[in-house]
This record gives C-alpha cells, sequence and structure tokens, in this order.
C-alpha cells in the first residue's frame, strides 16, 4: 500500500511538472540510453537488444505529454538509435529494417498509450462534472467544500456559499421545451464560470439548483461576487428573452460546521426565505460555528 501511494504521488507530481518538463526528461533518457547503446558497441562489439529500452521514454513521454510528444520522442529515439549505428557500420538495408520496424513499434505503443490517457482523463472528469452543463456534480462540491472546512479550522480562513435557483425555471421547459430549458442551464453555469475567480467553484446541485463556492471570502467579498454574477446573468438571460430570474441564499462561515449538508441546507434556507418573499433577490447570513451564533444580515 505506500509503494502504490507513493508511486500515485510520483505520477501526480510529474503531472504537475506539465509536458514540456515531461518531454525533456523523456528525451534526456533516451539520449543516455543511446550513449550505452553506443558504448556497448565500442567496447564489447555487440549489438545488445537495446531497442526495447527505448520504448520506456517513449511511454513516459506518451502517458505524460500526450500524442504529438509521443510521435515527436518515437522520432527522436529512431534518430539516436540511427547515430550509433553510423559509428558501427552494418548492411544498409538492414540497418534501415531495423530501425524502420523500431519507429513502428515505437509509434503503435506511444500512441495508444497516449490514447489510453486520454480516456482515463475524460472518465475521470466525467465522474466529476455534471454532464449537462460541466459544473461540478454535488459529490465533487462536498468534497472540495469539505476540504475548506478543513483551511477553515486551521487558518482561521473564512469562506461563503451561495445557493443559486432558477425562479420560473419549469415554465420555460413547458413552454419551450428541454432542449430550451438545457441551453438556459449551459448558459447559467458559462456565466457564473466566467465571473468566478480561478479558486472558486460552481456546482450542479440538482435539476436547477447550483451552488458557488467562494473560497477565502468573508461577507463583503462574498456579496460583491453574487451580485456581480447576478447582473451578469441577469444580462444574459435577457439577451434570450427569457422570462428568468434568480433566488439566491449566501453564508459566509467564519466558523467551521460539523458538515457540509449542514451549511449547505442552511443556505438553501436562505434561498427558500427569497422565494417565500417575491423570489428574484439575495439574502446573506453569517455562520459562526453554530445554530446559536447563526445571524441573518440581509
Amino acid at each position: 500500500m505506500p509503494i502504490r501511494n507513493m508511486a500515485v504521488k510520483y505520477c501526480e507530481f510529474l503531472g504537475r511538472k506539465g509536458k514540456e518538463f515531461n518531454v525533456f526528461a523523456g528525451l534526456f533518457c533516451a539520449l543516455l540510453l543511446g550513449t550505452i547503446d553506443y558504448y556497448s558497441h565500442l567496447y564489447f562489439g555487440v549489438d545488445y537488444p537495446l531497442t526495447l529500452f527505448y520504448l520506456l521514454p517513449v511511454a513516459f513521454v506518451a502517458w505524460f505529454a500526450g500524442r504529438q510528444a509521443a510521435v515527436a520522442i518515437a522520432i527522436a529515439c529512431v534518430a539516436i538509435r540511427t547515430a550509433v549505428h553510423a559509428f558501427h557500420p552494418e548492411a544498409l538495408s538492414l540497418l534501415i529494417w531495423k530501425n524502420s520496424s523500431a519507429f513502428a513499434f515505437f509509434l503503435v505503443v506511444g500512441l495508444l498509450l497516449a490514447k489510453l490517457r486520454q480516456l482515463l482523463d475524460n472518465e475521470r472528469a466525467l465522474s466529476r462534472t455534471d454532464h449537462l452543463t460541466g459544473a461540478m456534480n454535488r459529490k465533487v462540491f462536498l468534497e472540495v467544500t469539505t476540504n475548506e472546512i478543513y483551511r477553515l479550522r486551521r487558518h482561521d480562513q473564512p469562506f461563503s456559499i451561495a445557493y443559486i435557483d432558477l425562479d420560473n425555471f419549469k415554465e420555460i421547459n413547458d413552454t419551450r421545451g428541454h432542449s430550451a430549458g438545457d441551453l438556459l442551464l449551459q448558459t447559467v453555469v458559462a456565466t457564473i464560470s466566467e465571473n468566478l475567480r480561478r479558486t472558486d467553484v460552481v456546482s450542479r446541485l440538482g435539476g436547477d439548483e447550483f451552488a458557488i463556492l467562494f473560497t477565502n471570502s468573508d461577507k463583503q467579498a462574498s456579496l460583491v461576487a453574487i451580485h456581480k454574477i447576478q447582473q451578469q446573468l441577469y444580462l444574459r438571460i435577457l439577451q434570450q428573452n427569457l422570462a428568468v430570474t434568480f433566488s439566491i441564499g449566501v453564508l459566509t462561515c467564519t466558523g467551521a460546521p460539523n458538515t457540509v449538508d449542514e451549511i449547505i441546507t442552511l443556505a438553501d434556507n436562505l434561498m427558500y426565505e427569497v422565494k417565500k418573499s417575491g423570489k428574484n433577490g439575495i439574502r446573506h447570513a453569517l455562520y459562526a460555528g453554530g445554530a446559536a451564533k447563526f445571524a441573518m444580515t440581509g
């Protein structure tokens, strides 16, 4: 188990390093193999079967840098092999055959691994996002917000949650069809995403209900952000000539709750307070670490 964890962390580390780093690392390994290949001829006069070892940098680059990089490193490996054999002449036809076969082998393996990595990444993304809107799904939102609760406990760093419900969404589906409703939901997520910081996230909790996590955000910052988002949503909906408004509950946590569900429920209740008072508005509250400290602020 520790070995598996170490391998996972190492792969995550390489993933964070980016494509360029991994391409250069693969090229360095290929050059190192070429050096070993050359001296094996020079000192032993034997063509050791190193072709399979050249597959290692090809596979590495294909996995961590993608298809185009895999093709490039396959070409580089064949070029290195050709240069090595140029110092130790052999029949030209045999040299061409060896390198052509090696290139085809590298290319097939590299492309297959790159495709496999792409499929795994797509599957991972689908497991984390809502299939219709591309917003984070509820399960992942709970995980991310739980981490924010831990951060609040350790560093006394407040955060806020906004709970958004579309007013009159059912009428859009009934009068214009579900395709229009789907387009509206996608527009809402796109508009919200365009107006978030990189550290903030939006999630579709279900139907026409969404949640936004504003990290490291107090009352003032969260209200400024949600008013901006509300305004941009109105402008986008106006362009589509839809009779839709937004009821929003915002909860700022200055004290750590016991669970994410607790504060989501409170934010949901704030949103319903807006619904009951006529819809199309924002209600904010502070959560300081317990029901007795829950205070309405707007």
